[in-house]
């Protein structure tokens, strides 16, 4: 278990000085890092071997707007692995240590000139299993959109790019946010949020969003498309007044 402050910085919040959604997954893909490597199964333990961590599920609740007052802290734990999948846990604490929201992950290993997925256990033997009953999500099915109500085009561009060379995750929440009309961002904020990563997106590919609303209970359900047709991300998010 690892726990890290986070100073918050004018430019990662919106004009109404809310910390970015992207920013939040960024911080959290940061102390995953860094707990991972505290317990010996990080980058530098895997990028000789060929392989990579890859992020394929989030399901997250927020009880508070993420208001920028200088810092929030979060608390994550490994969870264990589940077939092929380990599950990582977080909670989110604003400046005076009061919890306003809590996510679980799932992640897999993934051979990089291959693609196939790795299980975890036959790399590491220090990753024990999950209790199933005892995890917080389970990672309700997202479908494809049969319909929509807008749509919306984008370029993986080089600043997207992580260490994977990919996009990185957060990215795509950015773009399902850029499409969303911007008199309900400015409205509202999430409560719970689900990705669910399919795909890879590499620089230079063009991605179209496509976004359905829900306007009655708020509920925006969005499927990230590559040029091709291929599903690279599905996200639904409930937002709040």
């Amino acid at each position: 278990m690892l726990k890290k402050i986070y100073e918050t910085k004018f430019y990662e919040t919106d004009f109404k000085n809310r910390i970015k959604d992207s920013v939040l997954l960024n911080f959290m893909q940061d102390i995953a890092a860094d707990d991972a490597e505290k317990m010996g199964f990080g980058y530098s333990k895997i990028k000789d071997k060929n392989i990579g961590w890859f992020l394929t599920k989030y399901h997250i609740k927020l009880f508070d707007t993420l208001n920028n007052n200088g810092q929030i802290s979060i608390e994550t734990e490994s969870k264990g692995y589940t077939k092929i999948s380990c599950i990582r846990d977080f909670d989110i604490y604003n400046m005076e240590n009061i919890k306003i929201g809590e996510a679980t992950s799932s992640w897999i290993l993934s051979d990089f000139n291959t693609g196939k997925i790795v299980a975890p256990y036959s790399i590491f033997n220090n990753i024990p299993m999950a209790e199933k009953s005892l995890l917080r999500s389970n990672f309700p099915k997202i479908s494809q959109l049969t319909e929509y109500s807008s749509t919306k085009d984008f370029f993986a561009q080089y600043s997207d790019i992580d260490v994977n060379q990919h996009v990185n995750n957060a990215v795509y929440l950015t773009w399902a946010n850029d499409s969303i009309p911007i008199n309900i961002l400015n409205e509202t904020h999430i409560s719970e949020l689900e990705i669910q990563y399919k795909q890879q997106v590499k620089y230079g590919e063009k991605v179209i969003v496509y976004t359905n609303i829900d306007y009655e209970n708020l509920i925006f359900t969005q499927e990230i498309k590559l040029e091709t047709g291929i599903t690279a991300c599905l996200i639904r998010q409930k937002r709040i007044y």
